[in-house]
């Protein structure tokens, strides 16, 4: 199966955990949230985990994901955690994110 990465040069990963990964794009705006048919078979549960990384956002005031270019990607472990866990677990990383960005500006 090939790397996504590789034939999209314009990914590049900023946080990476056992239940998601965090990739900036170039030349896009928005946030985009990856879930494989691979790891959830069924849409109603893609969309749910969708919801809750969307609400997780919204409710935290992670602006800059909306403004910016980013692909949340979501993995099997994801779906095990309570919303608390999940919310912290997003947290973190956002947060990691934010430390960045703002160094690099």
């Amino acid at each position: 199966m090939p790397n996504p990465k590789k034939n999209n040069q314009e990914l590049h990963k900023l946080y990476s955990c056992r239940h998601f990964r965090i990739f900036k794009k170039i030349n896009n705006c928005g946030l985009e949230i990856s879930i494989s048919k691979k790891y959830f078979k069924l849409a109603v549960d893609r969309n749910f985990i969708k919801r809750r990384v969307k609400e997780i956002i919204r409710q935290n005031n992670y602006d800059f994901f909306n403004t910016d270019g980013f692909v949340f990607s979501v993995f099997r472990p994801f779906a095990e955690l309570s919303y608390q866990q999940a919310d912290k677990e997003v947290c973190i990383a956002a947060n990691s994110i934010f430390e960045d960005l703002k160094k690099t500006n």
